[in-house]
């Protein structure tokens, strides 16, 4: 004879067994609240350069006026070395000084907007208790008109009180000059050095690109030394930019009151058999990288996917 069944037994096993359901219409805590990366998204990793440059235009003169504020600037969120990783078991992210030497560009950062500060304060030294005011503080995300939200990563930068060093020698090339190559300017009873970007051409003549400042009016003559000897090389053209405001160079990104400190000098060339294409290490550059906004939003689709399989970049 089989034992009678006890069907208040049975339901308490079931229950034991199933997923806990809803709780007076809401998901049990444990479920509603495991932690996820995307929860704390915003929207973050949608944003396009379009969106961050809107940010920075809309607020770089705010945050400017703030006391601690040095620069601000566009890029990804930088993410402290010793912080865990999203799929690490034991979670850790750290509150101490973010530096550009203490942090990391990874796979999942955000697009942002970079503010420098000279000094890194802590947030519990803001308000009530602390020796700031809340309003001297770096607002961690910036609010746009149309809804739009743009996460702030503030990174410290103190300003750095060694100058450059002094080069210990030269590597001057033997028989054909060309990208990173040294090049020697003379004036005012003095010797300056440079370094040679790449070759360009309008379709006519060849120049070799450097600085500006270093190739200074028409017609200075530069020089190099081949084979152990000083040769005159080229001399200084009109082709030359400084100052340019980013909205001429870029009229599709915003930019209203920015200015790229070009810097950009033409050599013209004496004898082009004296130069070569070739990188240092014997490589050709590659293509140069379309920032257009017609063609950016693909070529930065490509950077960002090169960028989470940590291949390296050829940006000229």
């Amino acid at each position: 004879m089989s034992p009678k069944a006890n069907p208040k037994a049975a339901r308490r096993k079931s229950s034991k067994n199933a997923t806990p359901p809803h709780r007076n219409g809401r998901l049990s805590r444990k479920i509603a609240h495991q932690p996820r990366v995307h929860d704390l998204d915003r929207g973050y990793s949608t944003l396009s350069l379009d969106d961050i440059l809107d940010a920075r235009d809309e607020y770089h003169v705010h945050l400017m006026r703030h006391p601690n504020v040095v620069a601000t600037a566009i890029g990804y969120y930088r993410i402290r070395r010793g912080d865990s990783w999203p799929q690490d078991k034991r979670q850790f992210k750290g509150t101490g000084v973010r530096r550009l030497t203490n942090s990391e560009v990874r796979p999942y950062s955000w697009p942002a907007v970079l503010v420098f500060v000279q000094d890194w304060i802590a947030a519990n030294e803001f308000g009530k208790g602390g020796d700031h005011e809340t309003e001297e503080m770096v607002p961690k995300t910036l609010y746009l008109r149309d809804g739009r939200l743009v996460p702030v990563c503030v990174i410290e930068a103190p300003r750095d009180p060694k100058g450059a060093p002094e080069l210990e020698s030269i590597r001057y090339p033997l028989n054909n000059i060309g990208s990173g190559h040294p090049v020697i300017i003379r004036t005012q009873k003095r010797e300056h050095l440079a370094t040679i970007a790449c070759l360009v051409g309008d379709g006519h003549k060849t120049y070799a690109l450097t600085n500006r400042h270093v190739t200074g009016d028409v017609g200075e003559v530069i020089y190099s030394q081949l084979n152990g000897r000083d040769e005159r090389i080229g001399g200084s053209t009109s082709l030359q930019a400084r100052r340019v405001a980013f909205s001429e160079l870029h009229p599709d990104w915003s930019g209203r009151g920015t200015f790229v400190n070009m810097d950009a000098g033409l050599i013209e060339i004496d004898d082009l058999n004296r130069w070569t294409a070739k990188l240092p290490d014997g490589t050709i550059p590659g293509f140069m990288f379309d920032v257009s906004a017609a063609g950016f939003s693909i070529a930065y689709r490509s950077l960002r996917a090169r960028l989470r399989l940590g291949q390296p970049l050829d940006v000229w």
